[in-house]
């Protein structure tokens, strides 16, 4: 609504494709605040797997905003753009559930017998994610979405059997976000910065505030949790890789009318957010846990409570398809 308001230039269906592009977030830019022990895991893990969930349940949506939005401005017909994000989201749910399937059996099958030494089983896990994408691309489905569900396939079936196999994905993970990251700021960033207008720089804004916020503290209506921690919550929604890949996909996809002004957007948003949620997590973290720990513990509500629940349980349960809160946990 806002990109409609703002942005002259966009219909509603490219304005539907802006809203989802920036709505997952990504842990990788606010990493003390998953990892700093003395916040309590509701509030950590909470920001760490919602970066973990909406990257998957954005691709589906996207998929759906961006081929109607091909439709309306006739780059593809309405019953072509319908069969094409059937195909996406269809034959990539298959092709990463049969990926990670697989995947599990493996390291389950090895890991009970030995098979494989500990340090090359960490390969097993990476080689799925890799093989749920290429097999899905090949037979017409999103990689993406494979990707995801194959990661829950995965951790549901394989449920902390056969070791520890997420070190080598993590690290593998952090290495591929920081090269994302460097390629946006040398090739994509520049170009855009020269088409930014006050409409778009306060759409950019609005998106990692306003947009960002109001949804977090009307989630948490009925938590009991205090205004610091609504604050919180909200604020650290950062954008990274996931909301560049949607960029690049409209970039490849083609056929929008308004994708100069949509791509501008997004990728001030983007630098907006590495600056502004990179340089306030340590020291934001910081202050919200000396404040909570000032607190009397009868006055928490469940969410601010301490320790009520092991990291690894809940990355066991939640499986590979979430980016982990640093392997020193």
């Amino acid at each position: 609504m806002l990109a409609l308001v703002l942005l002259d230039d966009l219909r509603w269906p490219e304005a539907l494709v802006l809203a989802v592009i920036l709505a997952p977030t990504d842990a990788a830019l606010g990493q003390a605040v998953v990892t700093l022990k003395r916040l309590p895991v509701r509030v950590r893990q909470s920001l760490n797997v919602e970066s973990g969930l909406n990257d998957g349940i954005c691709v589906p949506l996207f998929l759906i905003a961006l081929a109607i939005a091909q439709a309306e401005g006739g780059a593809i017909g309405n019953g072509h753009a319908v069969q094409l994000v059937f195909e996406k989201i269809g034959y990539g749910a298959l092709g990463g559930a049969i990926a990670g399937a697989a995947t599990a059996a493996v390291v389950v099958w090895a890991g009970r017998r030995g098979l494989v030494d500990p340090a090359w089983l960490q390969v097993v896990p990476l080689a799925g994610a890799g093989l749920a994408f290429g097999f899905a691309e090949a037979i017409g489905g999103s990689g993406f979405i494979a990707a995801f569900v194959g990661g829950g396939v995965f951790g549901g079936l394989r449920r902390g059997r056969g070791g520890e196999v997420s070190y080598l994905l993590e690290q593998a993970g952090a290495v591929l976000a920081a090269v994302t990251f460097v390629v946006f700021g040398a090739v994509l960033l520049g170009p855009a910065l020269g088409d930014v207008t006050w409409q778009i720089a306060l759409y950019a804004v609005l998106s990692l505030t306003v947009v960002r916020m109001l949804p977090v503290a009307v989630s948490l209506i009925g938590t009991g949790a205090r205004r610091p921690t609504v604050a919180f919550l909200g604020w650290f929604g950062p954008r990274g890789a996931a909301t560049i890949v949607f960029a690049l996909l409209v970039v490849e996809e083609g056929g929008l009318p308004g994708d100069a002004i949509l791509l501008t957007t997004v990728f001030l948003a983007v630098a907006l957010s590495v600056f502004a949620h990179g340089s306030t997590a340590a020291p934001l973290a910081e202050r919200y846990a000396d404040w909570l720990e000032t607190q009397p513990e009868g006055h928490r509500a469940p969410v601010e409570s301490g320790e009520g629940e092991e990291d690894e349980e809940v990355r066991w349960r939640l499986g590979a398809a979430l980016p982990a809160a640093g392997a020193e946990e």
